[in-house]
C-alpha cells in the first residue's frame, strides 16, 4: 500500500480532491453546489469530508451520480493529542454505523458549547456578538470557529479570516477555547469499526512527525501528503514517511471556499490515482 516518488498521478482528465468541505460544517458551499464546481473544474474523483459530520453526503452522491463524477463519502474528525491539534479524516465507512452517528451527535453538541464560551470571552474583550448571528452563518447545526470568524468580519472588527484566527480564535488567543478532548486513537477506532479507512490529514500543518508513527501502530492506513499548504519539501518527506509506515498517500485542497484564492487550489492536488482504487475498489472496473 505504500508509493514511490514514481507512482502515477492524477492527470488533467481525472483530476482528484480528497479534501473538501462543503455547508454540511464550514464551508462556502452547499454539497450540491461543490459538485458542480467539481464538474466544472473538470474534478472525476470527488470526496467530501465535513468537520465531525455526514450530513452532506447523501446530498453530494447524489449529485454525483448526475454528472457522473466519483464519490467518495469522508469526514474529518478534529481531535487532540496532548497539546496538539490532529485531523484524522475517514473515508468511505458505512454512514449509518450507530456508534460513528452518536460520536457525531456528541461532538456537535460539543461544538456549540464551545463556540458558546468563545462568544463569552469576546464579549470580554468588548466585543459582543449574539449566537444567533454565529448560527446564520450556518446552515447547519455544526457551528465552528469559521462562523465566528464570518461575524467578526461583518461587524469590520478584522478582515480576513485569518486574521480572526490569528488575533482571537486560535490557540494563545484572548477568546481561544480548547476543542473537546477526543483521541486520534479513538477517531481512528471508530472510523475503523465503521468499516472506512482513516488517514492522517495534512502532517505538516501539526509539526510532530513522531506521532505518524504511534497512529499507524493503532490503525492508520493513510497519509494525506498533498495539501496546498504543504512545500514540496514536506510532500518528499511526508511521502517516504508513507512509505515507511506502509501507509498510502491521499491528497486534497482543504477546500472551503470563503475566500477566492480557495479556488486555486481545487482538484489540483497531485493524488496518486492508485490510492482512489484502495479507498473505494468499486472504481477499479470503471477507471
Amino acid at each position: 500500500m505504500s508509493y514511490s516518488k514514481s507512482c502515477r498521478k492524477s492527470s488533467p482528465k481525472n483530476k482528484i480532491d480528497l479534501h473538501v468541505h462543503t455547508t454540511a460544517s464550514d464551508g462556502a458551499y452547499s454539497p450540491c453546489e461543490i459538485v458542480h464546481l467539481a464538474q466544472q473544474k473538470g474534478i472525476k474523483y470527488l470526496a467530501i469530508t465535513d468537520h465531525d459530520t455526514t450530513a452532506g453526503l447523501a446530498a453530494a452522491a447524489e449529485e454525483c451520480r448526475k454528472y457522473e463524477l466519483e464519490f467518495i463519502p469522508g469526514i474529518e474528525f478534529s481531535t487532540i493529542y496532548e497539546e496538539y491539534e490532529l485531523h484524522i479524516l475517514g473515508y468511505n465507512f458505512k454512514q449509518k454505523n450507530e456508534r460513528m452517528q452518536e460520536t457525531i451527535q456528541l461532538l456537535q453538541k460539543a461544538r456549540v458549547s464551545r463556540i458558546e464560551k468563545m462568544v463569552a470571552k469576546l464579549a470580554g474583550l468588548g466585543i459582543y456578538i449574539d449566537m444567533n448571528e454565529v448560527r446564520n452563518k450556518a446552515s447547519a447545526k455544526n457551528l465552528g470557529r469559521v462562523h465566528l470568524a464570518l461575524v467578526l468580519i461583518d461587524k469590520g472588527v478584522v478582515n480576513s479570516i485569518a486574521e480572526a484566527f490569528m488575533k482571537y480564535l486560535d490557540p494563545g488567543c484572548a477568546a481561544f477555547i480548547p476543542r473537546f478532548k477526543f483521541t486520534p486513537c479513538l477517531a481512528i477506532e471508530i472510523i475503523k469499526e465503521a468499516k472506512g479507512i482513516p488517514v492522517l490529514a495534512h502532517p505538516g500543518l501539526i509539526d510532530y512527525d513522531p506521532i505518524i508513527s504511534l497512529l499507524a501502530e493503532n490503525g492508520l492506513q493513510g497519509l494525506e501528503v498533498f495539501h496546498p499548504r504543504h512545500s514540496q519539501e514536506e510532500e518528499d518527506k511526508y511521502g517516504e514517511i508513507a512509505q515507511k509506515y506502509n501507509l498510502f498517500i491521499t491528497g486534497g485542497s482543504d477546500f472551503h471556499g470563503h475566500e477566492e484564492h480557495d479556488l486555486t487550489s481545487f482538484g489540483e492536488m497531485k493524488v496518486p490515482l492508485n490510492s482512489i482504487k484502495l479507498l473505494h475498489p468499486e472504481f477499479c472496473s470503471r477507471s
